[in-house]
């Protein structure tokens, strides 16, 4: 299926006519290729890319990563005791390695500490400090503005009908996912 060729729209960048335009050569190249799937996918890439950049450059204001901002934000949720280390690699879905570099940064920052499960000497737990929830809520102001200044050129009933076809998307992604892992990479 091929598309027309796209004129650059005032506001858009190079990479975004590049993709949208030059990659539509493969549509006679290679039978698999299905061009809506492919432009939802540059779309979907290239949106992550601008809103991962704006978050970041503003959390750096802070010295912050998004990443470090993430522990935080998951742990705000953790009351008592704190999470155990495991937990917050699921929950932020990264490698325990940068985990543990997280967190080592945050406790530098005497941001979050440490401690041992009494239940469970073998579990490290993580909760934020006095000092962490107070640098929390100073900047969350702030972020959440930023936020809705983002997405402020769409209406409600958009973002929640977006929303819920990025959860479709995911559910299905996650489903051929296992779909492909089960019959052994194909």
């Amino acid at each position: 299926m091929k598309k027309p060729v796209r004129k650059e729209k005032p506001g858009s960048d190079k990479r975004e006519h590049h993709y949208l335009n030059r990659m539509r050569h493969h549509s006679g190249k290679y039978e698999e290729f299905h061009w809506p799937s492919v432009e939802l996918l540059i779309n979907l890439a290239y949106t992550y890319e601008v809103i991962h950049s704006h978050l970041a450059r503003r959390l750096d204001e802070h010295n912050l990563s998004l990443g470090a901002f993430n522990v935080l934000m998951v742990l705000s949720r953790f009351e008592g005791d704190g999470c155990p280390m495991h937990e917050l690699g699921e929950l932020l879905l990264v490698s325990r390695a940068n985990v543990t570099g997280l967190i080592d940064y945050l406790a530098r920052r005497k941001f979050v500490e440490r401690t041992e499960d009494e239940r469970d000497r073998r579990v490290r737990l993580v909760r934020l400090t006095k000092a962490g929830k107070k640098f929390l809520e100073s900047i969350l102001p702030a972020h959440y503005s930023r936020v809705r200044e983002m997405f402020k050129g769409m209406s409600n009933r958009d973002k929640a009908a977006l929303s819920e076809l990025l959860m479709k998307l995911r559910h299905s992604t996650q489903s051929s996912l296992k779909r492909v892992s089960m019959n052994g990479g194909k």
